[in-house]
């Protein structure tokens, strides 16, 4: 078990497999570089505020296979650390996203990305998304997209078009003691099923209401296990349980 302490930022870009316990919540850190190697597209970092009440999570995937992810890397983690104990994603997206536009080159592209903040004082998450697949929270055995009320777009991706009136604009769900929330990137959705058709977000939400338990390291197996060998891209998964 992977213990984040307060005031730590802690991910990468590398591949992981760790039991996580955080402000709040505990549960499971995945992801697989594809084809190997010591860094990819997928970024995932954990944080902790300095009172220990916060807890933030941000999935992030870089367009191509890790396409200049450890300088990715260290501007998402440079942006949470400075706002650790900031109850706010707009504001650090934005950052991000100029961060972004003003240093990239080569390979560089755009990135999706989701960042959530969970406060432990009342289980209520606050969340933003720039182009990500949306969260999915799980509570008795049902699992379901968290969106915003009347059809909010995603947001735009990360490092696409840059100026004051892009907004990320932030939105909150009430969670309870026991439910679930599982951050991926869209390798997930991307995998074939049986018949060869892509998977997409239902059947994602199948096979997570298949495992027939809410125990993240459960549903993570359970996940793997049947997708494992169809996972065509830098693939990341993030499961975590409200305490």
């Amino acid at each position: 078990m992977r213990e984040i302490l307060c005031s730590e930022v802690w991910g990468g870009s590398g591949p992981c497999d760790v039991s996580v316990k955080l402000a709040g919540v505990r549960g499971e850190c995945w992801s697989r570089v594809y084809q190997g190697g010591a860094a990819g597209g997928d970024i995932h970092f954990l944080s902790v505020c300095g009172m220990s009440i916060l807890t933030k999570a941000v999935l992030a995937d870089v367009s191509g296979h890790g396409a200049e992810s450890a300088e990715v890397a260290r501007i998402i983690h440079d942006a949470l650390q400075h706002s650790i104990g900031a109850h706010d994603n707009s504001e650090m997206l934005a950052c991000v996203n100029e961060e972004f536009l003003r240093r990239r080159t080569g390979d560089f592209r755009f990135t999706t990305m989701v960042s959530t903040i969970i406060d432990s004082r009342d289980r209520s998450l606050v969340y933003a998304y720039a182009g990500h697949p949306s969260i999915l929270r799980g509570r008795d055995g049902r699992f379901e997209p968290v969106r915003p009320s009347g059809g909010a777009p995603p947001g735009m991706p990360l490092g696409i078009i840059a100026g004051e009136a892009l907004r990320y604009e932030q939105h909150r769900a009430q969670l309870a003691k026991g439910d679930v929330l599982v951050l991926h990137t869209d390798a997930f959705t991307e995998a074939r099923g049986a018949a060869g058709e892509l998977l997409g977000e239902e059947g994602l939400i199948g096979l997570l209401e298949g495992a027939g338990t809410m125990q993240p390291w459960e549903l993570k197996e359970h996940v793997l296990e049947e997708l494992g060998e169809d996972l065509a891209d830098d693939a990341s998964l993030v499961v975590l349980e409200v305490l």
